[in-house]
């Protein structure tokens, strides 16, 4: 008997729905349900799956129970969940069409808890998860080091998610559960192929969203909490990647006005990671004393891929 897969398609009733939810129709993989959960106050999104919702596996949720944004409309899906396996798809993304069957092969073959495999994304086509050009096991302590980061697909098993959720609060932030997953089960697999094509220009996308002044407050607290949680793991493990985490938390902080954490965030990191003094003290001062729009303007145009990937390595030396 073939295990059922919940995939999980968050939406906001963008267009581009109608090509993720037929990129799972057509998987080669067809043991599966597909739970539609709407974020829209008027359901936006209903009109687009009409003429797929003849289909039973297809089922339609509108979010009424969580506050509105990317982390409660995922679990408004995650409640509806009734296969052995769950898996999430956003609406502006597109899963390969062996993607389900790839994964599975490797969590029943092997008896993982949680498989995750890479993404390419839809405009330079590379990949958007880190790796090492080969696939192997993955322990927690590679997730907070910072060994692992990036997007990716991953198919894990609906029993190990008891009654975690995402913090419904906080705007994307999908680490915080995840990380707790990865601790659970310490060990998962990385399949090195590119499954899901991932959208990187979609104007309205929870990334870019996040810097808007309403919802900077919302992603500060992702980062709030990832050092609150995992405070313990990175003393233990890594105290440098509890520093490189705090710098856009610090950012975040400036946005949002939560000037006094800015402070609360350079005291902790010095206290975990001593080593961090010569850029968390001139990062903190710089966010404090200036401007939000020149802040902005200093972390979108200055920190840029490279730049960023450049101060990763030098902090996690």
């Amino acid at each position: 008997m073939t295990p059922k897969v919940s995939v999980i398609i968050s939406t906001v009733g963008r267009n581009t729905l109608i090509k993720s939810l037929e990129s799972v129709l057509n998987q080669t993989y067809q043991d599966f349900e597909i739970i539609i959960t709407d974020d829209t106050e008027d359901e936006k999104a209903k009109n687009l799956i009409e003429p797929f919702l003849n289909d039973k596996r297809i089922k339609y949720f509108v979010n009424k129970k969580y506050m509105h944004g990317p982390s409660g409309n995922k679990n408004n899906g995650l409640d509806r969940v009734n296969g052995e396996y769950f898996i999430f798809l956003d609406d502006d993304d597109i899963m390969f069409n062996n993607a389900l069957e790839s994964l599975l092969e490797i969590v029943e073959k092997y008896k993982y808890k949680v498989v995750f495999t890479n993404c390419v994304d839809n405009v330079k086509k590379k990949f958007t998860g880190k790796h090492y050009n080969k696939s192997e096991e993955v322990y927690f302590k590679d997730w907070i080091c910072g060994r692992y980061e990036g997007e990716y697909l991953v198919l894990c098993k609906t029993e190990i998610l008891e009654d975690d959720r995402f913090y419904e609060e906080c705007w994307g932030g999908e680490n915080l559960l995840w990380w707790k997953i990865y601790k659970k089960i310490d060990k998962s697999f990385y399949l090195h192929d590119q499954l899901k094509e991932y959208s990187l220009n979609s104007s309205d996308s929870v990334t870019k969203r996040s810097i808007d002044h309403t919802l900077s407050k919302r992603t500060f607290l992702n980062y709030k909490y990832l050092l609150d949680n995992f405070e313990d793991d990175f003393l233990k493990n890594c105290p440098q990647a509890y520093s490189r985490i705090v710098i856009p938390g610090i950012f975040f902080a400036k946005l949002s006005g939560n000037l006094k954490d800015i402070n609360k965030l350079v005291i902790k990191s010095l206290k975990i990671n001593p080593k961090s003094f010569f850029y968390i003290i001139p990062w903190g001062f710089f966010c404090l004393i200036f401007p939000k729009k020149l802040i902005l303007f200093i972390y979108q145009e200055i920190f840029n891929k490279n730049f960023k990937e450049k101060i990763k390595n030098i902090i996690l030396k």
